[in-house]
This record gives structure tokens, C-alpha cells and sequence, in this order.
């Protein structure tokens, strides 16, 4: 090859290089803003999260300053802020590679309240790259609200979504938990019935022994090319279907959250009726997803609340853990790495969540095991939804509360569930559909008309959006 053919295709790779760059779409602002423009901190409620949020992580520590001004309250004698007001500036640091920054409004102890008191939070300055977006203020009232109408950005926290979402329609409040932080729900009611943490695919099956440290290995033989939802799939598209695969769907939950149709069974009084289970408890986030592993776990009854053995499969000794029900919470929630964790809000203090789900489907040999991205589960304590198609019931602009009259309303926690948008395949990657919307009722009897505006922001996954009205406010 001469010297000019060889400077010629340097020079014309240095050309697409340099026309390749300035084609390249330059990020779109990296928002900062409140996750609510209004919340309120009830009675019986002694701190409050304020979250803001960003619209994707900050390549190094940003820094973001906010004013603060009281209405009724006095800074340091009724309340205080963490981190701490000076002279009534806020300065909340963003540490490299995250995406929100968080104040906690406290009450100070003894302090009393009228219930027409509050606090007024607004950004002032962002560093960073930061630029502030238009919900730059938000309102935080001393004492419970019933927001009329409102939007939300879900923080699932992306395309792997990290997070399972709880979400106080009422309340204007979302909380985010870690989906890999907990195993076991264990329920507080009259029964003793334990839920796995189906965020993360787990899956459990139990074996005919009643002895933890009796449980080896060769107890599990062929478990791993079962217990798992990539074994189902696999063996539901193999010809002729392995025997075992319509077993399958018993190693999980009832999608519907029908406590009398649990993976584990009923926890018996009768000690000696507590079977062994082996636990694979499936996957966290990751590309490619993390593997939490496996575990052999008994539960017993402690009184009124319950005992938890664990340990790994072929140990000879296993760990305990307590728990004790707490009826202000529909379940307790253990980590066996941990303990007890905080994960479900209080009963009273949430409506939906937004989350990735073992729900299940049928590949024409019945219903097995299947992982949903973008489910919405609906709380079974009180909480019931409909679903409304607009070619039967007009626009949801027009929806009013005098159209609720004989509607029905379910209380499947998957009556929302995946419908709310497609599901993909070979038309295209999932989608929003904007179809329908839907009518919330919650526990309170406040009635809610629900909306999905978003499955994505700039094209990526676990971070939804809905707006929401109010249409009749509970008695």
C-alpha cells in the first residue's frame, strides 16, 4: 500500500471520527427537583423524608442549597432538618454516582401543633451541572394531607430496577426500599403465614424433613436445574415438558397475594409439622443479574410470633431469628443476613406499589412461574382498584366522581398488575398504553382516578410516571 492511499484513509477515518462526535446527542439537563411539591407529617409521625431528585447520577459531589421558612413553627424549638438549617439555608452534598439527595425534617420532642402549621423548602443554587427543574418547592404541612391532584416520578431506580416502590396516593409520598434487603414477610394477622420476597424471584420448595442440620446436599439433588425461573422457562420450551415443570408454580406465592396459597405452608403449632424448605432466593440487580443463592430454612412458632432457622445447605448448625407481629404493619420483614428490616410502610400508609414481580403465565400446560418488570401491586389491606377503558367510559380529564356510581372494584393485588403497558416482543419493546386508566380506592375510602404518563424517562426502564386526581374524599 503506497504512502498517499495510507494517508488517505487515515485522513478519512479521522473525518467520521471528528463528524461522528458532533453528531452525537448532546445529555439532555440533569434536573434536580422535589420528588413532591406538598407533603404533610401526621400526628402520630415524629420525622419525615423530603427526597430530591436528579434526573440521572452526578459525575462528581454537587452540592445544593435550599432556603427554609417556617409558617407557625420556629426552627430548633419545633422542629430541626438533618442536614441542620444555618441561619435558614440548607446545604445538601450529592455524593459521586447518585442520583438523589435527602433532608429529614424531625419534630422536636414535646413540641405541640395546631395542625395549621408548616415548613417551606426551596432550592436556590445547584452545583454540579445541576440545573434545578419546576418542582423547586415543596410545602411540608404538621399534620396528615389528602393532596386533591398531583404527578409523581417513580423511583425505581432503573433498567435493573434496584427498588420496589410503596406509594401513599393520599399522601403525595413514595418510599423506595433496596428489593435485595429482605427474604421473608412474615404476617402479622391471626394466622401464621410467611411471604417470599418476590421482587427478586425467590422461590422455595419444601423437602420431608423436619431436622435443619439433618439437610445436606443430597437432599437437593436436581434442585438446580428446577428451583429457579430460568429452569422453569427452559423446561417449558423443551419438547416433550419435564414432568415437574406444572409443580412449579407451587414454589411460589400466589400472584394474587391469597395468604392461604403460600410457597411456605401455614406455620403449624405443632412443631414437628415444620417442614425443611430450600430457598433459592433468586437474583438482585445486575448485568448480568447478581445470584443471591441458597439457603435451607425451617420456621417455627414463638409464642404469638415466629422463630426463623437458617443456614447454608450442608451446615450442621443454623442461626435463629425472633419476630415478634406488630399489627401496625401487614408484614415483618427478615433478612437472614441481617435480622428485621424496615421494607412495607405501616398498613394504613400506602396504596400501590411499582416493582419487578414472580407473577405467573401460561405457555398453553398451565400457569408457571414468570418475572414481570413494571407490576403494580395494590395493598390487600383495604385498597381496591378498577380498571377503566376510555372507548367505555371517555377521557380521564372527563372522568368525574359522579361516573363511580356501579362501578366495580377489585382486590387482587395484581388487578393493575402488568396492564397498564405492553409487554413487547415482536411488535417492539414494551410500551405505555394509553388505552385505559384506572379508579383507586383507599383504605380511608378517599377515592383516586389513576393515570400512567410514562414507562420510561429519556428511554430508560424503572422509572415511570403517573398523575392523579382526587374525586371523593373519604368520610
Amino acid at each position: 500500500m503506497n504512502n498517499k492511499l495510507i494517508h488517505a484513509l487515515i485522513t478519512c477515518c479521522l473525518l467520521f471520527t471528528l463528524s461522528s462526535c458532533e453528531e452525537d446527542p448532546k445529555l439532555s439537563d440533569n434536573l434536580v427537583e422535589f420528588e413532591a411539591e406538598v407533603a404533610g407529617i401526621s400526628a402520630d409521625e415524629e420525622t419525615l423524608a423530603i427526597n430530591i431528585n436528579l434526573s440521572r447520577e452526578v459525575s462528581s459531589d454537587a452540592t445544593l442549597t435550599l432556603s427554609l421558612e417556617g409558617s407557625g413553627v420556629e426552627y430548633g424549638t419545633d422542629f430541626t432538618t438533618d442536614p441542620a438549617s444555618v441561619a435558614n439555608v440548607i446545604s445538601v452534598t450529592i455524593p459521586e454516582g447518585e442520583t438523589q439527595g435527602l433532608i429529614i425534617l424531625s419534630k422536636v420532642e414535646g413540641a405541640l401543633f395546631d395542625g395549621n402549621e408548616s415548613v417551606t423548602l426551596t432550592l436556590t443554587d445547584a452545583e454540579g451541572k445541576l440545573v434545578i427543574g419546576t418542582k423547586s418547592q415543596i410545602i411540608v404541612s404538621f399534620s396528615e394531607i389528602i393532596v386533591s391532584t398531583a404527578t409523581m416520578d417513580i423511583q425505581g431506580g432503573g433498567p435493573t430496577y434496584p427498588n420496589k416502590v410503596f406509594i401513599d396516593l393520599s399522601a403525595n409520598r413514595q418510599t423506595a426500599i433496596d428489593r435485595t434487603t429482605w427474604d421473608f414477610g412474615f404476617s402479622s394477622s391471626t394466622d401464621f403465614r410467611v411471604i417470599l420476597n418476590s421482587s427478586n424471584g425467590m422461590m422455595a420448595r419444601a423437602i420431608d424433613k423436619t431436622d435443619l442440620n439433618a439437610v445436606t446436599a443430597a437432599d437437593t439433588v436436581g434442585f438446580g436445574a428446577q428451583l429457579s425461573l430460568s429452569a422453569v422457562f427452559a423446561a417449558i420450551i423443551t419438547d416433550p415438558t419435564p414432568d415437574w415443570v406444572p409443580t412449579a408454580i407451587t414454589w411460589i406465592d400466589d400472584p394474587t397475594g391469597d395468604l392461604t396459597n403460600t410457597a411456605i405452608a401455614s406455620v403449624s403449632a405443632t412443631d414437628t409439622e415444620n417442614k425443611v424448605y430450600i430457598v433459592n432466593k433468586g437474583d438482585g440487580p445486575g448485568t448480568p443479574a447478581t445470584e443471591l443463592g441458597w439457603k435451607k430454612i425451617r420456621i417455627v412458632r414463638n409464642g404469638t410470633g415466629y422463630t426463623l432457622q437458617h443456614a447454608d445447605i450442608n451446615a450442621t448448625t443454623f442461626s435463629e431469628i425472633q419476630i415478634t407481629k406488630d399489627t401496625e404493619f401487614a408484614f415483618q420483614y427478615v433478612s437472614m443476613a441481617t435480622g428485621s428490616v424496615d421494607v412495607e410502610p405501616a398498613t394504613a400508609r400506602w396504596d400501590i406499589a411499582w416493582t419487578g414481580f414472580t407473577n405467573s403465565t401460561d405457555f398453553g400446560s398451565g400457569p408457571v412461574p414468570y418475572y414481570f418488570q413494571d407490576i403494580i401491586l395494590q395493598n390487600k389491606n383495604g385498597v381496591e382498584t378498577a380498571e377503566l377503558l376510555i372507548a367505555n367510559v371517555g377521557e380521564y380529564a372527563d372522568f368525574d366522581g359522579a361516573d363511580l356510581t356501579g362501578l366495580i372494584f377489585d382486590t387482587s393485588q395484581i388487578n393493575i398488575g402488568s396492564k397498564w403497558r405492553s409487554g413487547g416482543g415482536p411488535g417492539g419493546g414494551p410500551s405505555l398504553k394509553t388505552d385505559r386508566f384506572y379508579v383507586i380506592k383507599d383504605a380511608d375510602g378517599n377515592v383516586y382516578k389513576l393515570k400512567f404518563t410514562a414507562l420510561t424517562q429519556n428511554g430508560e426502564r424503572g422509572k415511570p410516571a403517573i398523575e392523579f386526581a382526587l374525586l371523593q374524599e373519604g368520610e
